[in-house]
């Protein structure tokens, strides 16, 4: 298990991110363009708020892969902290399952579906990464026996 949460789980979540910006930046400036624009402030609010979902989404995936990756990083983070952004992940993961599972069942046979398939087995993944992870990503500390010497023992 270390495995996954140290290697394969970061590496899905970077994976994710570069898609996530792709098709971000497909969305926005391969789409045809609205031929009357939307004078109403509603638009423009609709739009800062979900660009404040996604930063938010960006930055729960970056710092749950940054806790994952990296015992360093995660033993400088108070434990409650990683603990939040580690498991924030892993439902996050668990819905981008949930949602890509949704279309494939929704949707006709094709291409999505297979895109579907692979995003469902990569969520499942990292989700699985974020598991132990509170519990993993716990910095060791020297404690000493009663006869005085060193054991490795996690704190928390």
């Amino acid at each position: 298990m270390p495995l996954l949460h140290r290697r394969i789980a970061p590496a899905l979540v970077v994976a994710q991110l570069l898609y996530l910006a792709l098709m971000e930046l497909a969305f926005t400036f391969l789409s045809p363009g609205n031929p009357e624009p939307d004078a109403t402030g509603s638009a423009r609010n609709a739009l800062l708020g979900y660009g404040a979902v996604m930063v938010a989404v960006a930055a729960v995936m970056a710092g749950g892969a940054l806790m994952l990756a990296s015992s360093r990083a995660s033993a400088a983070v108070p434990r409650p902290v990683r603990s939040v952004l580690l498991v924030l992940l892993g439902l996050l993961e668990l819905g981008i399952a949930a949602a890509f599972l949704h279309s494939a069942a929704t949707g006709s046979l094709g291409p999505d579906t297979v895109i579907a398939g692979v995003a469902v087995v990569v969520s499942g993944c990292v989700a699985a990464g974020c598991v132990p992870g509170p519990a993993a990503t716990q910095p060791l500390t020297t404690q000493h026996t009663p006869h005085g010497r060193p054991t490795a023992r996690t704190t928390g």
